[in-house]
């Protein structure tokens, strides 16, 4: 964005959203530049237009206390399910995060750095922005564009756009250090930051300043937190989930079949012995396995970015300017591992090949069988079964992510126009490493015999007793890499024209040609499927998208002006589209203003969802036809099944229709309230459909649910990507703010307050098939709040935010039955996830000479996630979409002007 001075964009930013403002900066015309603002190509010097924009700055961004631009969008209102961060479960993305606009999908809200589009992260078939490898330091303001699809940057902008501008002219050196603990002493995080600009653009003809910054979090494990501190969840009335799939011995017999027989006593042999559970219940006396131990709430991280800009002065009025952004950041997490039972349920791996033990021959057996003679067995004359868990390797998952973009351009005024000209280069790059998954091949051919059975010189929970060539080859470093690059030329110019009864009628022209590249390459071994429990297909594919666009507001009269944009798009891949966008702003009043949109979207299928083959994943599921009343002794109310995600093969483009109606009143300088509706409606979305959903409404997808003929247990659930019929999302937007000094100089006080109200989310989840509101329902609260109070008197300055997300049905719609409210000790309030509201606090002191310090405290009353009793499963008790379990956290911040 162009050129502005300081007390111009603090007006304009204020204004933002405001009719009355326009009067004000009308009076200073002849001092200030032409702004261009989210959401228009048109410079103007009224920062408001007709579509509704909030905006968070960078003071707003220093007070949060945020480590990176994740954590400052995870708060925004209008985000809602369909979001991820990576303090979630290990998958396919895990070390990126996304925000999800409306709830309509991370593939469908546009994430711009400075206006334009960048690489998405590298893995995955969303095709998101890793908005987690933005430092702060380097974001002057976060600006959402909340109505929908964008004419001007792009017609796949369904659920809105976000667009994160960048710093630019600094002058001076400046460092700044913080760091962080919890109220736990732990999750500890340091920064440092140096930055260093020099030159002014009216002065020298110049300006360039760079930014480096250095990010440390340290990883916080489930059992470090009371609710998860150890897998006994029958303090919550749900099961035990400890494990005696451990290191435990049992007899085997004719008859044992395929649990195996009667508990003899833990393995011997172990690099670790166990301690016997006591006072355990049916576990007394065995080895367990509490995989809380190996579970992450908060992922461990670190980043290194460099961010740098500059601008120089060119002959006849034109500027020369660039920026370039680096960052690297390395993210990893544990997770639970699985033992035989569900390895040998999902593989048939494991057999009792000799039909011994009351199995036909090649019977599927649950536990591994130790032959006379093995070091481990207790008994000299008998075979025994072990029940074990596959960890002499811990599950964990690393990622390092590289991620570039440069960008290189002209701007100035030729022949009347304002016109820009940039060349921008940008790709992402992430290696993940996964541990402690079995090759399947080597566990058959090194680790059992001919017969089924352990070899003699194989030790079981002891891995450093057995050669390390087989450890390595049985669990595997599987390397994978993912590449994306968006590479783009555009050229835009923008002018006022002929006079009109209220105004000049302003007009823009812009042109964009882009490229677009994925390679997503998974270790062989994972795309072979040697790795039964976790097979990725690699995605390979790239698309060319040329764009044209144009847009005017009109000024029809004084108080009302109509704006009117239309793009052109041609994919290479999905053909071409016209998405037209109208706008209506009615200054009613000098204090009100009414404002409303219309615009369509069209959004083809990203690169992963076009390209990528079928993935297995490992999926923990409460079967509702199986156990339609949650009881902890009921195997089906908590049980591993294989899932298969990716793209399912002809997929069309998604196509859009959203309208906004609202209102702007400021009825002081210092005071305004901006209310705004929404009504999205999108046709043939292209989405997994969640798992909840799938098996609640079994019988109207027969073919995605593949049960055992015999058990009628679930096997295989497909949750492959889909156009997925109709989605119609209608909600409320709100904004309001304050000002005012109090009596006998007591200092200056801010209100501020954002909201979010999702009235409707209805959903047909097949063509044809009928709407259903799950507003509400799972992930998708009703409501969702920003407010703050602010407090500056000299160099003191203070705030309060506290940010509230509103309860939500434990079930996917109002179709569905709960089963917590009816299992043997009933527990309605399962039924429900509570609403969460934290507070977090700021407070800095400017008074020694050129040094400012500052502390941040997030979640100051110490606030625990609301209770999900279905995230028991992964060992967590609550979903980290909207909460976390990190508690009260302390941050200390110092910043120093060098000059």
């Amino acid at each position: 964005m162009p050129r502005i001075r300081v007390i111009v964009r603090a007006v304009a930013l204020a204004c933002m959203g405001s009719a009355a403002c326009t009067a004000l900066l009308a009076q200073e015309v002849s001092q200030l530049e032409k702004v261009e603002v989210t959401g228009s190509r048109i410079k103007r010097l009224d920062a408001e237009t007709a579509s509704a924009i909030q905006v968070i700055t960078r003071d707003d961004i220093v007070k949060s206390g945020a480590k990176n631009v994740a954590d400052v969008l995870r708060d925004v209102p209008a985000g809602n399910a369909g979001g991820f961060n990576t303090d979630g479960q290990i998958n396919d993305v895990f070390g990126g995060s996304a925000v999800s606009l409306r709830g309509l999908g991370v593939g469908s809200t546009l994430v711009l750095i400075n206006g334009r589009r960048v690489a998405p992260f590298g893995f995955g078939s969303a095709s998101f922005v890793d908005t987690s490898a933005i430092p702060v330091e380097a974001v002057e303001r976060i600006e959402t564009l909340l109505d929908g699809a964008s004419a001007i940057y792009g017609a796949d902008a369904i659920g809105g756009v976000i667009n994160i501008t960048l710093r630019k002219g600094f002058e001076g050196l400046v460092g700044s250090v913080s760091a962080g603990l919890s109220s736990r002493s732990d999750g500890a995080s340091k920064n440092a930051s140096l930055t260093y600009g020099k030159g002014s653009l009216g002065k020298d003809g110049y300006n360039f300043f760079l930014t480096a910054t250095h990010r440390d979090q340290d990883a916080v494990g489930a059992s470090e937190r009371e609710r998860t501190q150890d897998a006994n969840f029958t303090r919550y009335n749900l099961a035990d989930r400890r494990s005696s799939y451990y290191r435990n011995v049992y007899s085997l017999t004719a008859t044992s079949g395929y649990y195996g027989g009667t508990f003899i006593a833990p393995l011997t042999g172990l690099d670790t012995p166990c301690t016997p559970a006591t006072n355990a219940g049916t576990l007394t006396g065995r080895c367990v396995n509490d995989n809380t131990k190996n579970v992450d709430v908060v992922a461990g991280w670190k980043s290194d970015s460099l961010y740098g800009a500059g601008v120089m002065a060119l002959p006849g009025g034109f500027e020369l300017f660039g920026d370039l952004s680096i960052s690297r950041s390395r993210y990893n997490t544990h997770s639970f591992s699985y033992g035989t039972d569900s390895y040998g349920y999902y593989t048939y791996d494991l057999r009792d090949v000799l039909g011994q033990y009351g199995n036909y021959p090649g019977g599927q057996v649950s536990y591994l069988i130790l032959p006379i003679g093995h070091p481990q067995n207790p008994k000299t004359n008998a075979e025994v079964a072990v029940r074990y868990l596959f960890n002499d390797v811990p599950s964990t998952m690393a990622t390092d992510s590289l991620n570039q973009r440069y960008t290189v351009g002209v701007r100035g005024e030729l022949a009347g126009w304002d016109v820009e000209s940039a060349l921008m280069l940008s790709r992402s790059s992430t290696d993940s490493q996964l541990r402690g998954f079995l090759r399947d091949s080597v566990l058959l051919s090194d680790v059992l015999d001919a017969n089924g059975k352990v070899r003699s010189n194989f030790i079981l929970g002891n891995a450093a007793a057995n050669n390390q060539d087989l450890m390595a080859r049985l669990y595997p470093a599987l390397a994978s890499n993912g590449t994306s690059s968006t590479n783009s030329m555009d050229v835009r110019a923008s002018r006022e024209l002929w006079q009109l009864p209220g105004g000049k009628l302003g007009v823009a022209v812009g042109a964009e040609y882009r490229r677009e590249k994925v390679e997503s390459v998974p270790d062989t071994l994972l795309s072979s499927g040697a790795i039964s429990l976790w097979s990725v297909q690699p995605a390979i594919g790239s698309r060319n998208v040329k764009a044209v666009y144009a847009e005017a507001v009109a000024p029809i009269v004084k108080t009302l002006e109509l704006s009117l944009a239309a793009r052109w798009d041609d994919n290479s891949d999905f053909g071409k589209s016209t998405t037209p966008k109208v706008g209506i702003k009615w200054q009613v009043l000098p204090q009100l203003v009414l404002r409303g949109t219309y615009a369509e979207g069209f959004r083809a299928p990203t690169l992963p969802e076009q390209h990528m083959g079928t993935q297995t994943y490992y999926v923990k599921v409460r079967d509702p036809k199986l156990c339609p009343t949650y009881d902890a002794n009921n195997a089906n109310c908590d049980r591993y099944v294989v899932g298969i995600y990716g793209a399912s093969g002809d997929l069309r483009a998604e196509t859009s229709k959203s309208r906004s109606l609202g209102f702007v009143f400021q009825p002081t300088r210092n005071s305004s309230l901006a209310v705004d509706t929404y009504d999205i409606k999108r046709k043939g979305e292209v989405a997994s459909m969640s798992t909840s959903y799938l098996l609640d409404h079994e019988a109207d997808f027969p073919t995605k649910v593949v049960r055992g003929a015999a058990s009628g247990q679930i096997d295989t659930i497909y949750l492959t990507a889909t156009n997925l019929a109709e989605t119609h999302v209608r909600g409320l937007d709100a904004e309001g703010r304050l000002q005012f000094s109090m009596p006998d100089e007591l200092g200056r006080v801010m209100l501020s307050a954002t909201y979010n109200r999702l009235a409707k989310y209805e959903q047909a989840n097949a063509p044809g098939g009928a709407m259903v509101d799950t507003v509400g329902y799972y992930l998708k609260p009703k409501e969702r709040m920003r407010f703050g109070v602010g407090w500056s008197r000299g160099p003191w300055q203070a705030n309060v935010n506290w940010n509230y997300t509103g309860s939500y049905a434990q079930k996917s719609d109002s179709t569905v039955a709960c089963g917590y409210d009816q299992q043997a000790t009933p527990r309605p309030d399962y039924c429900r996830i509570g609403a969460w509201m934290t507070a977090d606090a700021y407070l800095a002191y400017s008074g020694f000479k050129d040094l400012e310090l500052g502390l941040s405290v997030r979640n100051i009353a110490d606030r625990a996630a609301p209770f999900d009793a279905d995230m028991i499963a992964y060992l967590r008790g609550y979903n980290s979409a909207y909460h976390n379990q990190l508690g009260r956290y302390y941050q200390l911040n110092a910043k120093y002007k060098f000059w």
